[in-house]
């Protein structure tokens, strides 16, 4: 064995800092190059690897502790110089290793050798086409708006439209001039249920052209699609989630982000933490295409480049059916109880309002933040209340499954109606979740269909579809959600949206919390009246003079007054964050680690920090958790004081054995 002898490096799916070296044997040096997939071993198990360097033997590496591969893996599609390029910049970017961002974009599982009956072609649902939609004059304004900053230069351009001014037409009409150019388009939504209704739309305007891609899509669905995209010969659309960012896409000429505020976005776990705009933009970067990001709520961060010329800024201010007549009243439930005017979780000003549209024949949405039937339970005797073993949480109660869950770990546990400290039987209910307000609504009007629209219920695909069917045909009387109901839906018979305890929406521990309340309330509003007709926007709250709630009553998304706030404490877009957690299954470790980081940050030049500080739930599958803020000037010398605290973080993961945890997320949302 000699260093003379020809070897590869390979990425594997592991957070390891450098690739891994191995002998190639001399039958297969012909069959392998850059970017082919290999076997290998590594510390006593196989992996799938790519190979991203072929060659001789670096300096400096023993020889002796170099093995073969295992072998070659044909029939997968060669890793292309530009894909490992653009893992290379989200690795540096986002500060984890080549090999994090090699798995997320490579999950091993749909690599897997699987027997399909039948081709992708026929797999493929058939479409009912439909005409070319006309734009109205607005939109066609915006159009060539944004096709005039798209020739200027291939900077990112923001449209600003108002809910149901017909954003995903202009879309369309993009996608098509894009296809026609021979070039291929990426749609991103943020959330699954945004694929699904719009898969109906899209499809009957671009057929077959059309690829649907999300976590949810069987392994054998995903290497499909994973094979069509490489081997396309014509254009193609993708409808995805963020993750279709990291398939090996080919010619893409136009890249579309619709609601690019929205926090689903943010990849939380595992590294890489991206943010699905922010990678958008760097993905539209490297493949030389157009890129628009879409909201009638923008971000702060990207009003602020638009107003400082990174981006392109177009408005929308026009509603395709014309400008509704929705009344929002603002509901405080302080005087509402006083003055025993509420039954249950509703004030009775709100049940009158709905049992009027109802009347009118007219569909109600509502509101609430939390599923389950209750927030938690709670012994009357004692006080206690049952909590996650795992997590710093209560554990919210289930009626429809009789279960107590940990809504951030998924622990379950069958419910008993006896405390298990003090042996007492009839716990109470605290805090009504959506599935409460589903039965008090049923209650409340017995001759109306209501229906739940939350995570419980759209874990299947079927009974989503049951659902959002159900609602548009006019089946459904009254659909309670959370978040999701928000994402884009278009109603044409949606005449009332009522928020039902507006406060836990304000109540976060964020400095984007006044942001995001602002931006719900807003698209909450903007489902209301969607074809013209009048509507009604109902918050009910216990804090009617918080400046948030009075500000969505009123219809302000005031970038301004919320821009200089955060100038004023030097928070995103003013200043590049990055948070540090520190995690261990010892509360001790953690502690012990956070103070040798606290001291360490303060020596570095550049940065300001926060922390450590511990989080609202501190406690989470078991580890418990404190966290740092880190705040870069958004200055020359960024990148260098970025890669200070990259290094810092290096070293710490090694200061006690065995290892604490360290979780870098840039850019947290």
């Amino acid at each position: 064995m000699t260093p003379d002898r020809i070897c590869v490096d390979v990425l594997l799916p592991l957070r390891l800092t450098g690739e891994v070296s191995y002998f190639l044997p001399e039958a297969l040096q012909d069959a392998v190059d850059v970017g082919s997939w290999v076997t290998v071993t590594f510390h006593g198990r196989r992996y799938l690897a790519v190979v991203s360097r072929k060659g001789t033997l670096e300096e400096g590496i023993d020889p002796s502790a170099v093995r073969d591969i295992d072998e070659v893996k044909t029939g997968l599609p060669l890793i292309s110089n530009a894909q490992m390029d653009f893992w290379r910049s989200i690795a540096d970017y986002y500060l984890c290793t080549l090999g994090e961002v090699f798995k997320s974009a490579c999950p091993a599982q749909f690599f897997r050798q699987v027997e399909k009956k039948r081709s992708l072609r026929k797999k493929l649902p058939q479409y009912e086409s439909k005409p070319e939609a006309v734009l109205s004059a607005a939109q066609q304004k915006a159009m060539a708006s944004i096709e005039n900053f798209f020739h200027k230069g291939r900077k990112p351009v923001l449209l600003d439209a108002v809910t149901a001014a017909g954003k995903t037409e202009i879309y369309m009409a993009l996608a098509r001039k894009t296809l026609g150019k021979g070039r291929g388009v990426l749609y991103l939504v943020p959330e699954i249920a945004m694929s699904r209704q719009l898969e109906q739309r899209l499809g009957a305007a671009f057929g077959e052209k059309l690829l649907i891609w999300h976590s949810r899509q069987t392994p054998a669905v995903r290497k499909d699609i994973y094979d069509k995209i490489v081997s396309a010969g014509e254009p193609y659309i993708i409808l995805g989630t963020r993750s279709a960012l990291l398939l090996p896409h080919g010619d893409v000429g136009l890249v579309v982000v619709d609601e690019e505020h929205d926090s689903s976005y943010k990849q939380a776990d595992p590294a890489p933490r991206y943010h699905g705009r922010d990678l958008a933009v760097m993905f539209a970067r490297a493949h030389s295409a157009d890129i628009l990001l879409g909201s009638a709520t923008p971000s702060l961060e990207s009003v602020y480049n638009s107003r400082t010329g990174k981006y392109g800024y177009v408005e929308l201010k026009e509603r395709y059916y014309g400008e509704p007549e929705i009344r929002t009243v603002l509901i405080d439930m302080n005087r509402a109880w006083a003055a025993h005017d509420v039954k249950g979780s509703f004030s009775m000003k709100l049940v009158n309002m709905m049992r009027e549209a109802l009347d009118r024949k007219e569909q109600i949405m509502v509101f609430r933040s939390r599923r389950s039937y209750s927030s938690y339970v709670q012994c009357p005797h004692c006080g206690s209340v049952p909590r996650c073993p795992s997590c710093n949480v209560a554990l919210s109660y289930h009626k429809f499954k009789n279960v107590l869950s940990c809504h951030y770990c998924g622990y379950q546990t069958a419910y008993e109606p006896v405390c298990g400290d003090c042996g007492c039987e009839g716990l109470v209910m605290r805090g009504a979740g959506t599935e409460k307000l589903e039965e008090e609504l049923q209650q409340l009007f017995p001759d109306a269909v209501v229906a739940r629209f939350d995570a419980d219920v759209t874990a299947s695909a079927r009974e989503e579809k049951k659902v959002l069917d159900g609602f548009r045909n006019g089946g459904i009387d009254i659909m309670v959600g959370t978040q999701m109901i928000t994402k884009g839906f278009d109603f044409a018979n949606l005449s009332m949206v009522a928020v039902i305890n507006a406060d836990t929406i304000v109540s976060l521990q964020d400095f984007r919390s006044d942001e995001k309340a602002l931006q719900l309330l807003a698209q909450l509003k903007g489902r209301a009246a969607r074809r013209g007709s009048a509507g009604s926007f109902v918050i009910q709250t216990w804090q009617s003079d918080y400046p948030v709630l009075k500000d969505a009553a009123a219809g302000r998304y005031d970038c301004d007054s919320l821009l200089e706030q955060r100038r004023v404490f030097s928070f995103p877009p003013y200043v590049r964050m990055i948070s540090l957690t520190v995690r261990d299954r010892y509360e001790g470790r953690v502690f012990r680690m956070a103070d040798e980081i606290k001291s360490r940050l303060s020596k570095l030049p550049g940065i300001e920090f926060m922390g450590p500080m511990t989080p609202a739930v501190n406690k989470v599958q078991g580890y418990f958790m404190v966290v740092f803020w880190v705040k870069l000037a958004k200055n020359a010398s960024a990148k260098a004081a970025k890669q200070r605290v990259a290094a810092l973080v290096a070293q710490m993961r090694g200061y006690i054995k065995p290892p604490v945890d360290i979780v870098v997320d840039v850019d947290p949302y």
